[in-house]
């Protein structure tokens, strides 16, 4: 299959799996997100559906097909995989990218997702931690916020994620780690006292399972961070923007768990405009390591992060099940 074709199905799969509608605005806007460019998308969506991939569900509206949803789901476990071990492989390696991020999280560690320090600082201090806790980090990336959480309080902290143990060694020296996959929680057969989840449960192919597995083990209690984006601006007014109205909220009343909210939307549109603001100043330094491509892509994503919040696009929250 050509290369575009599964780009536009990996995008379709992570549409239909934010519970969004594959449209083809919301699929060009997540493909300039990853690409940089403009592309014309019609015809190949049009061939996908010739193909039996996609369905059309209406104007510009497709959903993916049972063979499209196979396919898509092979393609997004690969893809998914080797982008984000690029990623992290050649982030971690990169003092530019340190420096980025220790002035736009306040804290000099490796970061990747949408905790601004306000968020940190409410994580690292107002999260009671025990000595005797396990701390389990569902897709803890390089592990920088388990480490510190594990070296702050002295706890056992367990990573699980799909990157190469060799990235996590650079950020994670004092945790444990798992490469593997957080649907296959069961298996690991672990017993934490606090689920931490950062920007990790859309990965989830099996949300419903995932979290009715976090609710079997006793006494633990969860911490879900997750953003929810409307990248079709004609879906504006739907309701999935509303904190009870998100994908990980349907899933967590479905299983009887009560839960609090924090709102973290303010927070994280000032993240997106910091980055655009502060992320020039280290563009000649990203340009000498060989990395203005790494660059590029932190830029385009906090444009596209910051003009979905002014488009009234975008919400954050958190979690807490105690």
């Amino acid at each position: 299959m050509e290369d575009i074709l599964e780009i536009l199905l990996y995008i379709a799969y992570n549409l239909e799996n934010q519970d969004q509608a594959v449209t083809v605005d919301a699929i060009r806007r997540q493909l300039e997100w990853m690409q940089g460019q403009g592309f014309v998308i019609e015809e190949s969506i049009e061939r996908l559906a010739m193909d039996g991939f996609l369905t059309s569900q209406g104007e510009n509206e497709f959903k993916l097909t049972k063979m499209g949803r196979n396919e898509s789901f092979k393609i997004n476990k690969i893809r998914a995989k080797d982008d984000y071990n690029r990623l992290m492989d050649r982030s971690t390696d990169s003092a530019a990218y340190l420096d980025y991020c220790e002035e736009i999280y306040g804290y000099r560690m490796y970061l990747f997702n949408m905790m601004d320090k306000s968020q940190l600082d409410y994580l690292f201090s107002s999260v009671a931690v025990l000595k005797s806790d396990t701390v389990l980090d569902l897709g803890c990336g390089p592990g920088s916020i388990l480490d510190c959480l594990a070296s702050k309080y002295g706890c056992h902290g367990i990573g699980i994620d799909q990157i190469e143990h060799s990235i996590v060694k650079k950020c994670g020296k004092v945790i444990s780690y798992i490469n593997g996959d957080i649907d296959m929680l069961a298996s690991y057969d672990l017993k934490p006292s606090i689920t931490l989840s950062i920007d990790s449960l859309y990965f989830s192919n099996d949300l419903d399972g995932l979290i009715r597995q976090l609710k079997s083990i006793e006494n633990n209690r969860l911490y879900l961070y997750s953003s929810q984006y409307i990248f079709d601006e004609t879906r504006k007014n739907e309701i999935s923007l509303h904190r009870d109205n998100t994908r990980i909220a349907r899933v967590l009343r479905q299983n009887g768990m009560l839960y609090k909210t924090v709102d973290y939307s303010e927070n994280e549109h000032s993240l997106y405009e910091n980055a655009v603001k502060a992320l020039p100043k280290y563009k000649n330094d990203f340009e000498r390591e060989g990395n203005i491509d790494l660059y590029e892509a932190k830029l385009r994503e906090g444009k596209s992060g910051k003009e979905l919040y002014e488009k009234g696009l975008a919400r954050r929250y958190l979690y807490i099940v105690e």
